[in-house]
């Protein structure tokens, strides 16, 4: 073994390195942008679920007016 190949190992591994740096960074990024579309599905279900309870509970009142 000598100092070249060493050397050249080094740069090899740097190069690794920061490759995967970039890479772990970008997937943060898209980690982000994934949790902030979940928070939008979220609220967009409560919403849904919300007006389907005024719908369930319009009509249940107008099946009590109509039994009176």
């Amino acid at each position: 073994m000598d100092i070249e190949n060493v050397q050249s190992e080094v740069e090899r591994l740097s190069k690794d390195k920061t490759q995967i740096e970039v890479t772990i960074v970008n997937l943060e990024k898209e980690l982000v942008r994934l949790k902030s579309q979940s928070d939008m599905l979220s609220g967009a279900l409560q919403t849904c679920n919300y007006f389907l309870s005024q719908f369930e509970d319009n009509s249940t009142k107008e099946k009590s007016k109509d039994n009176v």
